[in-house]
């Protein structure tokens, strides 16, 4: 049988008819099989050669189910090389991010790890890097992600990777996204031009790592791991799980692996990252916002109760949304909904109470969130201080960074860009004036002040709300892990 990477998938050349997971392809009259059932086949073809990996794995859960066969493979799928890698920098991995890579070396060199935000997740993916042996590819939710990716491994890995020409080492990390199509063995990329280009590449890379691996499953980032051969798969993520348990999908396809290794924000604090309290507050609304507020919820909980949708599921708040495509009603419904929302968003006294949180905290380095621009803009002019948003170019957001990152600037103002993807330098004190309801904004919020610093001062988090308004749903199911719609 002959094994050939094509276009994303595997055409089995003058395979048998008892050959597993793959279909006749009536076109090219061969078998043709997912790419990322690359290993699976080898193994049932006992044609998989691990002789690198000094893991004592269990069976693969398809060996428990397929009869395994002695058949003569020729293997021209692979185009990935073996990589004999050191990190520059040598550093004891702590004990947990040392457990985390036994216990994916145990899975196979598969599965993923939830660690929480500034816990070394980078760090831990250059040791697989490392361990693995083989071509890497790297992908990232955003371009800033990418662009740290690629310092953190040129920093790493750099000196010791073949590099083209005249672009030097610092080009021996390869870039696919942002305008640079630049393949090598290691490499980084970001979801949209993995998707985009993973049939082309998918043969190169003997180890795929997906960071914030909750983006995924979605249905086009899915055909990333689909269109691989990788036989390794690493996933990294603070906040693995998703309100429509698309999760699952990474672990019952084989598209990635099961969770290999968690750890929980509490169990670093104070050894590994910053002790800290959150702290939940309230303000009420003025007698104009209060009365405008009830308007608008009012009009839209009328119609959300005489149309029966079952809010507490996101199927019903869907169907709710379906519905204002095409009734008028429904429409105005949802306007009332969204002017409810903002005037407890952006309530007069929060701002009051940001004043005296500021005031309270002013020798320490603060982060202020927000769930939109304009709001961020609005306490960036009162308060006097920088804001970053996705509007703010990169060289502007980097001399921001920079100077809060030294001290010279200690408040800093944003909406939802911080959130996730890119490196933000240590703060021991968040404020969250509005957000949604999802966990996985609260924990990378929350990430951002858990970095210890030198002083090793607690963190403080705390969460200023509007009493008496779709707010208090909203913080308790973000604080209880639970995504809503409604």
């Amino acid at each position: 049988m002959r094994v050939e990477f094509d276009g994303g998938t595997l055409l089995l050349q003058e395979a048998s008819e008892n050959v597993p997971y793959a279909e006749w392809d009536d076109r090219v009259e061969e078998y043709r099989a997912p790419a990322y059932r690359y290993r699976p086949l080898l193994e049932w073809a006992d044609a998989w050669n691990d002789e690198d990996s000094g893991s004592d794995a269990q069976e693969s859960a398809h060996q428990e189910t397929i009869q395994s066969a002695t058949v003569a493979v020729e293997d021209t799928a692979r185009a990935y090389p073996a990589l004999a890698l050191d990190p520059a920098l040598q550093i004891e991995p702590r004990e947990y991010q040392q457990a985390a890579l036994d216990a994916w070396r145990t899975h196979d060199r598969r599965g993923s790890v939830v660690l929480p935000t500034g816990s070394g997740k980078t760090f831990l993916g250059i040791q697989a890097i490392a361990d693995a042996g083989v071509a890497a590819l790297v992908v990232a939710p955003t371009i800033d992600l990418m662009n740290q990716w690629h310092a953190t491994l040129t920093n790493a890995f750099g000196d010791q990777l073949p590099h083209q020409g005249r672009d030097g080492p610092e080009q021996a990390v390869g870039v696919l996204g942002g305008g640079t199509h630049e393949i090598r063995p290691i490499t980084v990329t970001t979801y949209d031009s993995a998707y985009r280009y993973i049939d082309e590449y998918g043969d190169q890379f003997g180890l795929l790592i997906a960071d914030e691996i909750h983006h995924l499953p979605a249905p086009t980032y899915r055909q990333i791991p689909e269109m691989t051969i990788a036989p390794y798969r690493l996933g990294l993520t603070a906040t693995y799980e998703r309100a429509d348990d698309a999760h699952e999908l990474l672990e019952d396809t084989g598209l990635i692996g099961s969770v290999v290794y968690d750890e929980e924000v509490d169990e670093l604090a104070g050894e590994y990252l910053s002790e800290y309290e959150t702290i939940h507050m309230q303000v009420e609304l003025t007698n104009d916002e209060c009365s405008q507020y009830d308007e608008e919820y009012g009009i839209y909980r009328e119609y959300v109760d005489t149309h029966d949708f079952d809010l507490w599921k996101a199927e019903g708040y869907q169907e709710f949304l379906a519905h204002t495509s095409y009734d008028s009603d429904g429409r105005r419904a949802l306007i009332a909904k969204q002017r409810a929302e903002e005037l407890a968003r952006t309530a007069a006294k929060k701002l009051d109470t940001l004043d005296t949180l500021l005031k309270r905290h002013h020798d320490d380095r603060t982060i202020i969130f927000t769930a939109n621009n304009d709001f961020a803009y609005e306490i960036s002019q009162e308060f006097i201080v920088p804001c970053i948003t996705h509007q703010t170019k990169t060289d502007e957001r980097t001399e921001i960074l920079e100077r809060f990152r030294t001290g010279e600037y200690s408040i800093l103002a944003t909406s939802q860009v911080l959130d996730e993807g890119i490196d933000v330098p240590a703060a021991n004190v968040g404020i969250i004036l509005s957000g949604s309801a999802s966990k996985r904004q609260y924990a990378q919020r929350l990430g951002r002040i858990l970095r210890p610093t030198d002083e090793r001062q607690p963190a403080r988090l705390y969460e200023i709300i509007a009493t008496d308004t779709m707010e208090n749903y909203v913080s308790q199911r973000r604080r209880e892990g639970i995504e809503a719609g409604a």
